[in-house]
């Protein structure tokens, strides 16, 4: 895939990107300068700025552009014939099964790059401010508590390495230095400003380092972490190296740049916010803190199995263990880092957590592990069912709570003040379905018959109750919800969606549902209102925007449920939902970074107004991706591709999707589905080895499978390229020289030693 980065003028943007690591989480302001170093394994912070002003020749330099990349940012300044760069990046490695997490990662690295390019020399000053342990910001919704931003800290040291503590909790441990000398300007008990000079002759180049370290145990672990990033170019090609191979893994390649470039982006974003607390790995659904909400969990599983199947092993492992009360009413959230952690469900009944988690455990069995980690779930998957079963009255599930806001809804959309969602609610009706059927397939699965019986009864008849008493008799489609006062409500919002994505809806009422979704007046260039704007209460902006404004996950599933007869609709959501990532001016937009999935949005200004990064929505993106377009369905008895290909598309392909501990690659040709895994499908399958292929350029995309002692070479590009393309089989190399129109595919055969033959199609899509 071609070099995934952005390059803006830096006055087109309000602020910058949030980048992270298995212990560390950063916000950046748009001209790249730290505005928040956090930890997640003890949910401090340990920066609450970083600043850095660039002089040269007593002038300041001014910033011109800023280019986002996966595993960095940084900004340009000017002055004349003399530059400057400030990059900043976070050590990233994967988490291993295994194999303890790097040291380097909890660290924050700049990396200053000086230039002249006059003819006489130029003395720069690079001056660095930094303050600690927090300060509030007004770029993020999120604020630090008042508790951190209270704290002092003691400096110690002098010339290129700085060591601080905090006063009273001198186990939060920081160190800061570089391999030039760092001279301090002035020190007090919440601010450090240092500066290096720097003389540069008439065309020279430096490149200064400044590293800081931080400890939640002592100063010794700081110190060692910092004697390991130190060489911080050694530590940024390791960390662009692990970037490399993660863009490469679950490579999913369209027609279709925009998608091809949001897939790719939903993959940073995805490890971004993958932790490492106390009690085990997880991602909080509002970064920074050590909330664990799980029907969060279970929406980021969903996607985050095709990417990091470990990482979804490790968080449901952690929520195995502590999210279960003891009746199998599944919690809200729990804090990661208290030990244990406790069970927090604003005193539901019931809510969509509960059903979600058996929906996640189910899942992961399918895609990721074995019969034993079923065995192991499956006791859970009941525990949760036979709560289920237990809020049952009259044939469907209530909840029975009757407050408000987050006390008194037991939808996803749970945070609109003055606001009651319970009693019958059709969204956690068709999850409870939806839960019931999968444990049912479970306990077959593990030889539980009269288990598999009892939920599969349960499940129809669940099943058959809400498509009676949960069909609205004035539009036709689902009610909401009756309320726990027999109130009838006929609101048409976006739940819609549930009783369609879950399988509850019948032939006769999805389309009109689907219908109704893409209605101009829930339909927008930027994806679904969750309300539609004829309803009385219909509001863009009120409730977090959950009465009429624009939540992308809310998008993909109505996306994932157009893809049997409308799959170009799922393509222009897909396409929607990232080019907003991609404006042409984000500050016109508010609270948008290039290339990050932003949490909501206006429902008529579009303007950004949650989280500039939303955890759950890149892996959302990603299972729509797989599960939508690819049309992969895993069940205990294997998978099933059905590709969802708009009538324009003649192709797509995959690379080393995650599958059972092995991978999955396979291209859709002239309809016909190339696999190296027997997948059932409605489309002919040829299932045959993978071999390895190597492309120049990288945006060119190749998949040779051996079929038969025949081997075939797919290769596709979403873009006009020419390149080689070298085959790697049995110790020969096959090369071959290929260009491609934007959108095309083919199929090469070699047949000798030193020559291949092409039998292609002029357009990937006509």
């Amino acid at each position: 895939m071609e070099p995934l980065l952005y390059k803006y003028l830096t006055d087109s943007l309000l602020t910058g990107a949030s980048l992270g690591n298995l212990y560390t989480f950063a916000r950046l302001d748009s001209q790249t300068n730290l505005k928040g170093l956090w930890s997640s394994f003890d949910d401090r912070f340990y920066v609450g700025e970083w600043n850095i002003d660039l002089v040269v020749n007593d002038k300041p330099l001014f910033p011109q552009h800023t280019l986002f990349k996966p595993e960095s940012q940084s900004t340009s300044f000017i002055e004349g014939a003399f530059t400057a760069e400030k990059q900043f990046f976070l050590p990233y490695r994967h988490s291993i099964e295994g194999i303890e997490p790097s040291i380097e990662l909890r660290a924050a690295i700049f990396l200053v790059r000086l230039m002249n390019s006059s003819t006489q020399d130029g003395e720069f000053v690079v001056r660095h401010s930094i303050t600690f342990p927090a300060v509030a910001c007004n770029l993020f919704i999120k604020q630090p508590p008042p508790w951190q931003m209270s704290k002092k800290v003691r400096v110690e040291g002098s010339q290129n390495v700085f060591h601080i503590t905090t006063v009273a909790s001198e186990h939060e441990a920081r160190v800061l230095g570089s391999k030039f000398n760092l001279q301090p300007v002035s020190i007090d008990d919440t601010k450090l400003v240092v500066q290096s000079k720097h003389r540069l002759g008439a065309g020279e180049v430096l490149e200064i380092p400044i590293v800081l370290t931080f400890s939640s145990e002592d100063m010794a672990q700081a110190d060692r972490t910092f004697e390991r990033c130190l060489n911080a170019k050694t530590v940024l090609n390791n960390t662009l190296a692990q970037f490399d191979e993660l863009l490469n893994r679950a490579l999913v390649v369209t027609p279709e740049p925009v998608i091809n470039r949001g897939f790719q982006w939903a993959k940073v974003n995805t490890v971004r916010v993958q932790h490492q607390y106390r009690s085990g790995q997880a991602f909080t659904n509002d970064p920074p803190q050590d909330i664990i909400v799980v029907r969060d969990v279970a929406w980021y599983v969903f996607g985050a199995d095709y990417l990091t199947p470990r990482f979804s092993h490790n968080v449901l492992s952690l929520c195995e263990q502590f999210v279960l009360h003891e009746n199998g009413k599944v919690a809200e959230f729990i804090h990661a880092n208290e030990e244990p952690p406790q069970l927090h469900d604003y005193d539901l009944n019931i809510n969509d957590d509960t059903p979600l988690f058996v929906l996640a455990l189910y899942h992961h069995a399918a895609i990721c592990d074995d019969e034993q980690y079923l065995e192991r779930v499956y006791p859970l998957m009941k525990k949760a069912c036979d709560r289920i079963l237990s809020q049952m009255f009259q044939g469907l599930v209530w909840c029975t709570a009757s407050a408000t806001n987050v006390w008194g809804i037991c939808s996803w959309r749970n945070i609109i003040d003055d606001y009651t969602l319970s009693g019958a609610v059709t969204e956690i009706n068709s999850e409870c379905y939806a839960a019931l059927l999968v444990t049912a397939e479970a306990a077959q699965r593990i030889g539980k018959h009269d288990d598999a019986a009892r939920y599969r009864r349960s499940a129809e008849q669940l099943k058959e109750a809400i498509n009676t008493m949960l069909v609205s008799e004035k539009t036709g489609l689902y009610l909401l919800n009756i309320g726990n006062d027999g109130t009838r409500h006929h609101d048409i919002t976006g739940d819609l969606i549930f009783p369609v994505i879950f399988g509850v809806a019948d032939e006769n009422i999805r389309p009109r549902i689907l219908e109704k979704l893409t209605d101009k007046d829930m339909w927008t260039p930027y994806g679904s209102r969750t309300v539609s704007q004829h309803e009385e209460k219909y509001d863009p902006d009120f409730g977090y925007q959950l009465i009429g404004g624009i939540w992308p996950n809310l998008t993909a599933w109505i996306a994932y449920c157009l893809r049997d007869k409308h799959p170009e609709r799922l393509v222009e959501a897909m396409k929607n939902i990232f080019t907003f990532c991609e404006a042409e001016r984000p500050s016109d937009f508010l609270n948008l970074v290039p290339g990050q999935f932003p949490e909501r949005l206006h429902g008529e200004t579009y303007q950004s107004k949650g989280m500039t990064l939303s955890p759950w929505m890149p892996p959302t993106y990603l299972w729509l991706g797989v599960e939508g377009l690819l049309g992969i369905r895993a069940t205990l008895d294997g998978l099933e591709m059905n590709p969802a290909l708009p009538q324009e598309w003649k192709w797509i392909g995959v690379k080393r999707l995650p599958y059972k501990g092995k991978t999955l690659s396979a291209f859709v040709w002239e309809g016909t589905l190339y696999s190296t895994v027997q997948v059932k499908s409605r489309l002919p399958v040829v299932a045959g080895d993978s071999i390895e292929t190597e492309s120049d350029p990288s945006e060119v995309f190749s998949l040779a499978l051996e079929v038969g002692g025949e081997i075939l070479l797919f290769v596709a590009s979403h873009r006009l390229c020419q390149g080689t393309i070298s085959l790697h089989d049995r110790g020969t190399i096959w090369r071959k020289t290929i260009s491609l129109k934007a959108g095309e595919a083919r199929l090469i055969r070699p047949i000798g030693k030193s020559e291949m033959v092409d039998d292609h199609l002029d357009r990937g899509r006509r």
